[in-house]
């Protein structure tokens, strides 16, 4: 009797953002192994290679669908960088657009959690699946004025994370809509950044609200809306 095995090859990152978090695979070609090496036409080996073939046709499909373009190269690098800001910016006015707001709204995201870069012309799915991986969901989280100063210190000590509608100068994160009468401030950021990860411990204990809504999905429906990626390369971190 011939036995066969069926492996469906995947790829990821082996790195995390969340240890709690399932990785959304980006899909590479489909493949059969045998035991026996019976590849003879009319063959188990040939009938499962026909049955795959339509899904991994459609896999790559989807992945290569074009988003959007960029006239200049986009990479993630300390203390700042046009894709921190993109990102932040992108999460940001998608989640705020044509509403108001009695507090101040900032996103803050972290650099570890940018996986990769964009070159310069067209960007596709997969290239946003590459840039994150997985399938970390915004939050939203009501942060005590007094606490502003821990993310200050924070940025200080990691040398620049991705934000927006704020900027880190002289040890202080300016916040250009803050009044004194301001008791709170939301933060726009990822659910594993709002549970304490990468040390960010200055959200524990605070009120959220989960969205569920995916940052990548906010990413990509921000680029297609843009057509052309709006960039800002200001350092908006200065140690």
């Amino acid at each position: 009797m011939t036995t066969h095995f069926l492996y469906i090859i995947v790829g990821a990152s082996l790195m995390a953002c969340s240890a709690h978090l399932k990785p959304t695979f980006e899909f590479n070609e489909l493949t059969v192994q045998e035991v026996n090496n019976t590849k003879e036409p009319g063959t188990d080996h040939y009938q499962i290679k026909d049955f795959l073939k339509p899904f991994q046709d459609t896999l790559h499909q989807e992945f290569d669908a074009i988003i959007a373009t960029t006239s200049t190269a986009l990479f993630a690098k300390r203390p700042g960088s046009n894709l921190m800001n993109w990102c932040a910016d992108a999460v940001l006015s998608n989640l705020t657009a044509n509403k108001r707001f009695n507090e101040p709204v900032i996103c803050l995201l972290n650099t570890g959690g940018l996986r990769s870069s964009f070159g310069i012309g067209k960007l596709t799915l997969r290239d946003f699946y590459q840039l994150m991986p997985f399938d970390n969901t915004i939050t939203w989280v009501h942060l005590p004025v007094d606490r502003i100063a821990d993310i200050a210190r924070y940025l200080q000590t990691s040398g620049g994370e991705p934000i927006a509608n704020c900027v880190y100068r002289q040890g202080q994160l300016e916040i250009p809509n803050l009044l004194p009468s301001h008791q709170y401030i939301w933060v726009l950021t990822s659910d594993f950044l709002a549970n304490g990860g990468d040390q960010m411990r200055f959200f524990l204990g605070l009120e959220k609200q989960e969205t569920n809504i995916l940052l990548r999905d906010v990413l990509i429906a921000q680029a297609k809306n843009q057509g052309e990626l709006v960039l800002d390369s200001f350092i908006r971190c200065i140690p």
